[in-house]
C-alpha cells in the first residue's frame, strides 16, 4: 500500500529504535575513511623521512635565530629578513627543494592510485549498505549479507558513478566554449544562461536516478537497466518523489543549520560541538535518510518489510551496558592479553618514534614553554578554563568516541588500521614528550590521558582480534563484530571519565605548572 512521503522518515525511525543493529555498516563506512586516511598519512610520512632527515641539522644549527623569529612573532615584532643569518638560512632550505619537489610528485602519484582505490572501496561499501539494511528490514540482520551484496554490486556500482561524473563534467564543460566562440559581451551573458539551463537538466537526471543505486543491489539490474528503471520509478510518482526529496534537503538543511549555530556559539568560548555533530550524523541522521529511501523504493516496487515486535528501551539498556562496561573490558582483557599487549606494543612503537622526532626539537623547548605560558595565561576564559569546560566535555568525549569506534571496526581491513592508528596516538604523545620538559608534558596529558590511551589500547585490541578472526574465517561473523562493538562501546565508559577530566581537571594542572 502507498504511504505519504513523510511516513517513510517515520518507518526508518521505528527501524532504528527497534533494530540499532542496523547503523553497523555506516559505521564500517566510516572506519574505512579512517583507515585510508591513516594510510594516505603514513605513505606522506614515510616520504618525509628522507627530507626531515637532512632539515633537522638545519634547524638544530639555526636554534637560537629560529628561537628569535618565534618570539619576534609572538609579539609583534617585525622580523629582519635583511639579516644574513636568515637570507643563509632561506639558502639552505631552498637547497633542499628540488628533493622535495621529487618527493611530492612521487606522493602525489600514489594519492591519486588511493583516490582511485578509495572510490571503488566506497562502491563496495555502498553496496553492502544497501544490501545489508534491505535484508535487516525484510528478513534479519546478517554480516554476510553485506559481504555478499557488496561483492555482487561492487563494479556496478562503481560504474554507474562513474557514468554520474562523466555526465556531469560533460554537462558543466559545455557552456565554457562559449568564451571560445562566441565573442564578448555576449558569451558571457550566454554563458550564464546555459550553466542555469545545463543545472535544471543535471537536477532533473539526479532526480530520475534516485533509485538507481537500489534497484542495482535489490532488483540485480545493470547500470542501463537501473537507470531505466529508476526513471519508471520516478516518473511513475514524480508528485511524491518530490515531496520525498524536499523532506530530505529539509531535514539536512535544518541539521546544517543546526549544527552551524551550536558551533559558532561553541567558538565564541573557545571550544567547539563539530565531533559532537559528526557524531550525531554517523548513529542516527545518516541511517535515518538511508532507511527512508529504502522504505519508499520497496512501497514502490511492491515489496514488504518485516514486521519488528520488541522496541528497545535504549536509556535502561544504556543504563545496564554502563555498569556491566567494567566486566566486559575486564573479562575481555582476560581472555585476549595477546591482543592487548600487541596493541600496547605498537603504542609503544609509536611512542619511541614520537619521542625521538620531538627530542629532535627539544632544543625548541624553551620557546614553546614560553609561548604555551603566554598563550594560555592570555586566553584563559574563566578561572583556570581556556575555554567552556561543559562544552570541551561533549567534544572530547565526542571526537574520541569517533576514534575508538574506528579502531574497533578498521580491523576489517586487515587490522593494518588499527594498528596505524594506535601507533599513531603513540607517536603524538611521544612527540609532546620529546619536545616539552616530562613535568610539563604530564601536566597536560597524564591526568585524562591514562583513561584515554587505555581505551584506545582496549579498542585496538578489538580491531585487531576482529581482523584477525575475520582472516581466519572460522567462527560466525555476527558474533565477532557483536564483540568488537561490545568491547569498544564498554571502553566508551573509560573515554567519558578522560573527557570529564581533560575538560575540569586538565586545564587546573597545567596552570599550575605554566
Amino acid at each position: 500500500m502507498a504511504q505519504d512521503a513523510g511516513s517513510y522518515f517515520k518507518s526508518g525511525y521505528h527501524q532504528l529504535k527497534y533494530a540499532p543493529g542496523l547503523i553497523i555498516p555506516f559505521l564500517i563506512s566510516e572506519a574505512l575513511f579512517y583507515a585510508l586516511a591513516w594510510t594516505i598519512i603514513f605513505t606522506f610520512a614515510l616520504f618525509a623521512l628522507p627530507i626531515l632527515e637532512k632539515v633537522l641539522p638545519i634547524i638544530e644549527k639555526n636554534q637560537d635565530l629560529l628561537s628569535e623569529i618565534m618570539m619576534d612573532n609572538r609579539v609583534g615584532n617585525v622580523v629582519n629578513y635583511t639579516d644574513p643569518r636568515i637570507q643563509e638560512l632561506e639558502r639552505e632550505f631552498s637547497s633542499l627543494f628540488p628533493e622535495m619537489a621529487y618527493i611530492l610528485i612521487v606522493f602525489f602519484v600514489l594519492l591519486f592510485i588511493f583516490m582511485i582505490l578509495s572510490f571503488v572501496l566506497y562502491a563496495w561499501a555502498r553496496a553492502g549498505t544497501i544490501g545489508y539494511i534491505w535484508q535487516g528490514i525484510t528478513t534479519s540482520l546478517d554480516f554476510k549479507n553485506f559481504r555478499y551484496y557488496a561483492k555482487q554490486n561492487l563494479y556496478r556500482i562503481a560504474g554507474l558513478w562513474v557514468l554520474i561524473i562523466v555526465f556531469s563534467v560533460i554537462l558543466f564543460f559545455m557552456p565554457f566554449f562559449t568564451f571560445v566562440i562566441i565573442p564578448s559581451p555576449v558569451n558571457v551573458i550566454i554563458f550564464i544562461l546555459l550553466m542555469l539551463v545545463f543545472f535544471i537538466i543535471w537536477i532533473i537526471a539526479m532526480i530520475l536516478l534516485f533509485f538507481a543505486e537500489e534497484s542495482i543491489v535489490i532488483e540485480n539490474k545493470g547500470i542501463i537497466e537501473a537507470i531505466r528503471r529508476s526513471k519508471e520509478i520516478v516518473a511513475g510518482d514524480i508528485g511524491s518523489i518530490l515531496l520525498f526529496i524536499f523532506i530530505l534537503i529539509s531535514v539536512v538543511a535544518i541539521y546544517t543549520i543546526t549544527s552551524g549555530v551550536f558551533n559558532l556559539i561553541a567558538v565564541i568560548f573557545n571550544s567547539s560541538l563539530s565531533e559532537f555533530f559528526n557524531l550525531l550524523f554517523l548513529v542516527f541522521l545518516n541511517p535515518l535518510l538511508q532507511l527512508a529511501k529504502l522504505n519508499f523504493f520497496l512501497d514502490k516496487t511492491g515489496r514488504t518489510v518485516r514486521v519488528m515486535e520488541k522496541e528497545i528501551e535504549f536509556i535502561k539498556a544504556a543504563k545496564e551496558f554502563i555498569i556491566e562496561s567494567p566486566r566486559i573490558l575486564v573479562n575481555f582483557a582476560k581472555k585476549n592479553i595477546s591482543y592487548i599487549l600487541l596493541s600496547l606494543y605498537f603504542y609503544v612503537i609509536g611512542f619511541g618514534i614520537g619521542y625521538y622526532i620531538g627530542n629532535s626539537f627539544s632544543f625548541l623547548s624553551e620557546g614553546f614553554m614560553k609561548l604555551i605560558s603566554t598563550g594560555y595565561t592570555e586566553s584563559r576564559l574563566i578561572g583556570p578554563y581556556i575555554s567552556m569546560p561543559f562544552i570541551d566535555l561533549v567534544y572530547y568525549f565526542s571526537n574520541n568516541s569517533m576514534v575508538a569506534l574506528n579502531q574497533g571496526l578498521s580491523g576489517l581491513f586487515f587490522v593494518i588500521p588499527s594498528v596505524l592508528g594506535i601507533a599513531v596516538t603513540g607517536i603524538i604523545i611521544g612527540l609532546f614528550y620529546g619536545v616539552l620538559p616530562a613535568e610539563t608534558a604530564s601536566a597536560f596529558i597524564a591526568v585524562h590521558g591514562v583513561f584515554e590511551i587505555t581505551a584506545f589500547v582496549i579498542a585496538t585490541a578489538a580491531g585487531i582480534r576482529l581482523g584477525v578472526k575475520f582472516i581466519k574465517g572460522l567462527e560466525n561473523e555476527n558474533e565477532i563484530i557483536d564483540e568488537a562493538l561490545k568491547v569498544v562501546l564498554a571502553a566508551l565508559l573509560l573515554i567519558g571519565i578522560a573527557a570529564f577530566l581533560e575538560a575540569f581537571i586538565s586545564p587546573i594542572v597545567a596552570l599550575l605548572v605554566v
